[in-house]
Parts: structure tokens; C-alpha cells; sequence
């Protein structure tokens, strides 16, 4: 049990009354299990698409991958508006007030429809300048404009499926998410395999119907994830005869967690563009290699994202409850678990190289360049599934000014920098890219470490 308490304890008053191991270890898993596996089903649905896609074509997949980065641009501020509903709606149920924790999600959906409405527009407006800036070549622009335009169409379900869906998730929900994105993503697969190569009678669409089969499985989980909490007799309920006027200080608590978060997500999401770009201009091969290889090592990812959601519920929950040591407990179980699956999908991913890369391409040389770069990239995972649960940690206590910082200094600075270095300075090619991924992992991993720690992030006031 020592393990799960700091030495600062004494120092700050703080009692460290915990459960026993077995019981922490229990609501960990409770809560993050089925948001794992629910990632992680997503992601294995993801790569599926990405597998059709890449046997219709090696253009049509580099298309994908080059639209990826824009996709999450447009995306930007809806996960950052998740980071404060998480906070706070799960600060609210430590204290049980469910009123407020409702306040809160209406006024989320409000400025996250709005927001999606613009962003749609823009997005579509936009999309060739930008598809051509992020390095789609004569060969791809065309494609990835088209999946791009088509997939934005989506906006507005996916920003308002994810206010509700990290609602439910901030207060242990995550059994209701993972049946969501389940069957959602299921329904995604089905259109895809119709409208991709024009099986079980269905149109041949390429690129075009997998963007169309995207946008049909997010409807999917928009109706599912209204349906869950419309007039629901559980802690989270909604409908139309409620409240739905803007509320100055809803808004405040809010945007106070959401606002850095926000930065921070923008600040990423161009550093990963610039990362992307610097890969892009490698030429198509080089894209459809790495869009295998990020695929690849998304899962492991994903695993990891599901204890992240976990960690960030259960610390927002027990500061909710004041009992500081606790949420140190949670967070520390959370990184440990994190530790052991990374090791274990580092050694997967290492026996089965060479057949992962064959579910992508049917290319010789695309194949045997995914295998060979798997080893070596695969050592990312350690330090991202350690940084990332520990970001969740900070961001379920509202310490996003911090992961802000740290995510600014090595996303937009660090990782570009070493990127451009090993890939044309030093001509690694796209090795040099994970090589610099594996930095900014560990930075970032040594960084919100280093604020886990010192325990400041259990002063933040939600």
C-alpha cells in the first residue's frame, strides 16, 4: 500500500485512510476495463476501415492518413470542452449534486453545437488549401478533399455525442459508451464494406463511400448517446422542458478548465500537423507506410486512453468526496496497469509485425518497410501509455493549465524540431519521426510525472 501514497502526505495534513489495494484496484477496473475496450474496439474498427481502404488503393490510403490531422483540427475544441466536463461533472458527483452536473452538460451541448456549425462550414469551405498544405500530392489531393468534405458533414453529431459520452464516462458510465461506439462502429464497417469496392449490391464508391459509411456511423452513435441520458431517471437526465438558457456562471466553471485545454489542444493539433506535413512530403509510399504504422500503434493507445478516462473519473470523484488520498491512489493503480499493458502490446505487436502490416497493403514494399519499422517504433509505447494516464490524472483534478504547458513545450517545439532534424537533416526518413515521437514522450511522461508528485494539482478548484 505504500506505493499508493506520497511521502508528502504529512507535510500537507493530509490522511491516508485508503481501502484496501483489492478494493482501489476493483474501481479501477470497473471504470476503465469497459472504457478500454471500448477504445479499443473503436480503434480495431478504425484500423478495419483503414485495412479496406488500403487494399482498394495505396492513393486511397494516403489520402485517409493525410486527412487525419485536418480531421482532428476541426475536432479541436469539442475534446477540449470534454476535458471540463469531465472535471467537473465528476467533482459533481463526489458531491452528489446532480443538478449542476445537468446544468453543466446542457450548457456543454449548447457551445459545442454552435461551435460545430461554424467549424463545418469553415471545414468544408477550407479543405483543399488545407489538404494541400498538409502534403497531398497531384495523386491524393483530389481523394482526401473529397473524405475530408464528407466527414466534416459529421461535426455536429460528433461534437455533441462527445459532451454526452464524457458526461457519462466523468461518472462511471463507460459500460453505456462502450455499447455506443460498439455497435456504431459496427454499422461503420458494414457501409464500408458495401460502399468501398460496391459489395452486397451496394454502389463502388472508394474513398467516397468510406467517408459516407464514417458519417453514417456517427449518426448512429449520436441517436444511441442521446437516447441514453433523454429523460433518464439516473444521475445524468436531460430534456427539452429543462432550463436551457445560458448560465454565466455554468459558463465560467466551464470555460476556467476547458480554455487551456483548448489552447493546449490547438498547440497540439498544429504541431501534429507540422509532424504529418514533414512525413507527407516524404512522398506517397512513405505515407501509406506510416499511416500503417500509426495504426498500428494506436492501439496500444487506445488501451491506455481507456485507464486515462478511468484515472481522470475517479480522481475528479474522490476530490469531489475530499479525500485527497485517494485520488493519489487511483492515479498511481492507474499508471502501474498502464506499465504492464504497455509492455505486453510492445511484445504483441513485435511477434505479429509482419502480419499487421499484411492487413494494410498487399504491397511487397509497404509490407516489409511496416515490419521491419514496428520494432523499432513500438517503444513508444511505455513512455506515451505513462504520460497519457498521468494527464489523466491532472486533467480530472482541472490542472489543465499545466498539461497545457507541458504538452505546448513538447508537441509544438520539441517533437517538429527533432522531427525535421532525423528526417532531413540527418536522412532517417520516417524512422526519425518516431524517434522523435519517442522524445516527446518521455518529456512529457518526466514532465506531468513530475506534477503528479508534487501534488499541486490537489489545490485546483473546480
Amino acid at each position: 500500500m505504500r506505493i499508493l501514497q506520497s511521502k508528502k502526505f504529512n507535510q500537507l495534513s493530509i490522511t491516508a485512510d485508503l481501502p484496501p489495494a483489492r478494493t482501489l484496484l476493483k474501481n479501477v477496473l470497473n471504470i476503465s476495463v469497459p472504457a478500454a475496450l471500448e477504445i479499443f474496439f473503436v480503434g480495431l474498427i478504425g484500423m478495419a476501415d483503414m485495412m479496406m481502404v488500403g487494399n482498394y488503393s495505396k492513393q486511397a490510403l494516403a489520402a485517409v492518413s493525410i486527412s487525419q490531422q485536418p480531421v482532428f483540427i476541426t475536432l479541436a475544441f469539442a475534446i477540449a470542452l470534454n476535458a471540463g466536463v469531465v472535471a467537473i461533472i465528476s467533482r459533481r458527483k463526489g458531491e452528489n449534486r446532480p443538478e449542476d452536473a445537468n446544468a453543466t452538460l446542457r450548457q456543454s451541448i449548447i457551445i459545442s453545437a454552435v461551435v460545430a456549425l461554424f467549424m463545418t462550414g469553415l471545414s468544408v469551405f477550407i479543405a483543399q488549401p488545407l489538404l494541400t498544405f498538409a502534403g497531398a500530392k497531384a495523386d491524393t489531393i483530389d481523394l482526401a478533399t473529397t473524405y475530408f468534405r464528407i466527414v466534416s458533414l459529421s461535426l455536429i453529431l460528433n461534437y455533441v455525442r462527445f459532451m454526452i459520452s464524457s458526461a457519462l464516462r466523468a461518472i462511471g458510465k463507460t459500460k453505456i459508451t462502450l455499447v455506443m461506439n460498439i455497435i456504431a462502429n459496427l454499422v461503420n464497417v458494414f457501409f464500408n464494406y458495401g460502399f468501398i469496392h460496391g459489395n452486397i449490391g451496394f454502389p463502388e464508391l472508394g474513398i467516397a463511400g468510406a467517408a459516407i459509411a464514417t458519417l453514417i456511423g456517427n449518426f448512429v452513435a449520436f441517436v444511441i448517446a442521446f437516447a441514453a441520458i433523454y429523460r433518464s431517471k439516473g444521475f445524468l437526465s436531460i430534456h427539452f422542458k429543462q432550463d436551457w438558457r445560458l448560465n454565466k456562471s455554468v459558463l465560467q466553471s466551464i470555460f476556467r478548465i476547458s480554455t487551456p485545454a483548448f489552447v493546449e489542444q490547438i498547440f497540439m493539433r498544429i504541431g501534429f500537423f507540422f509532424i504529418a506535413k514533414i512525413v507527407n512530403d516524404l512522398g506517397t509510399d512513405q505515407t501509406a507506410i506510416n499511416a500503417v504504422l500509426s495504426n498500428i500503434m494506436a492501439l496500444s493507445f487506445n488501451i491506455t486512453d481507456g485507464f486515462a478516462v478511468g484515472a481522470s473519473a475517479l480522481v475528479g470523484r474522490s476530490l469531489g468526496e475530499k479525500d485527497p488520498a485517494k485520488a493519489f491512489a487511483y492515479g498511481r493503480m492507474s499508471q502501474i496497469l498502464s506499465i504492464f499493458l504497455a509492455t505486453n502490446m510492445m511484445l504483441l505487436v513485435i511477434i505479429f509485425r509482419r502480419q499487421l502490416a499484411q492487413s494494410f497493403s498487399n504491397e511487397t514494399y509497404i509490407v516489409s518497410e511496416s515490419a521491419r519499422l514496428l520494432t523499432l517504433s513500438c517503444f513508444v509505447m511505455l513512455p506515451q501509455s505513462i504520460q497519457w494516464v498521468t494527464t489523466g490524472v491532472l486533467r480530472g483534478a482541472g490542472d489543465t493549465v499545466y498539461t497545457a504547458g507541458s504538452s505546448l513545450l513538447s508537441v509544438m517545439v520539441v517533437r517538429p524540431l527533432f522531427s525535421y532534424f532525423f528526417v532531413y537533416g540527418l536522412a532517417m526518413g520516417i524512422l526519425g519521426s518516431w524517434i522523435a515521437m519517442f522524445i516527446d514522450q518521455m518529456l512529457r511522461m518526466i514532465l506531468n510525472n513530475i506534477r503528479f508528485i508534487n501534488l499541486k494539482w490537489l489545490k485546483i478548484q473546480v
